[in-house]
């Protein structure tokens, strides 16, 4: 009998723990639109317009990050709010990516919506820079299994507002600040690549107008199984 009344009081004391933390879920981004060009910006002058970024409420969420980053130069800006809306003054004439990072004050999660990219239009006559390729295979932080032949087929994707892409330079190496051009005027989003089992590897894609504007993609990561 004695037995059972500890198992009835671990049980009861069991069933009545706290309740699990909620984490903050991700927010939808609404505007400016993907992949396009933001006609929407209050023009300030002939370098500068004001950008209003908006995004849904998310659940579980105190406050959001908004993160825009200059997709030519990598340099990121960064505004905390408790609103669904922010504005901020860029540059004019660049291409951009952005996102949002929701939070909340009884859990240390931060999740993270889908990263967009626009054009901040400048000057009517100048062509528009190629948004940085979209990474596709092999998957960030992900472990891949090479083929019977050592190789592995690497995909992305190319935007441009011109719809003026000329070609793709395939970037690949061991250490993610010592990367080696591995094939270059590629004219698919496509390519094949020998590797060596058990190794870390980091790759990036170039992307190339017909007036040679280029933009770089992110630094994707991958390990090869043994």
């Amino acid at each position: 009998m004695k037995v059972n009344f500890f198992l009835l009081m671990i049980l009861i004391f069991w069933g009545c723990g706290p309740e699990p933390v909620p984490d903050p879920e991700a927010p939808t981004l609404i505007a400016p639109a993907n992949l396009n060009e933001c006609n929407t910006a209050i023009v300030l002058n002939e370098f500068e317009s004001q950008v209003k970024f908006e995004w849904t409420n998310a659940l579980n969420t105190d406050s959001y990050e908004l993160i825009i980053e200059n997709s030519l130069t990598n340099i990121k800006l960064s505004k905390k709010t408790s609103l669904l809306t922010e504005s901020l003054i860029l540059a004019s004439g660049k291409p951009y990516r952005w996102y949002v990072n929701s939070t909340s004050l009884i859990s240390t999660e931060v999740s993270k919506s889908q990263v967009w990219q626009f054009y901040l239009e400048g000057n009517s006559e100048e062509t528009y820079f190629p948004f940085p390729a979209e990474l596709q295979e092999p998957k960030n932080e992900s472990i891949v299994t090479l083929d019977a032949s050592s190789t592995i087929t690497f995909l992305w994707n190319g935007h441009d507002l011109d719809q003026d892409i000329d070609r793709f330079d395939f970037y690949i190496g061991t250490t993610k600040n010592d990367l080696i051009k591995e094939k270059e005027g590629l004219r698919v989003e496509q390519t094949i690549i020998n590797l060596d089992t058990g190794t870390r590897y980091f790759w990036q894609v170039v992307t190339f107008d017909k007036v040679n504007n280029a933009s770089k993609s992110q630094i994707f990561s991958f390990q090869t199984a043994e």
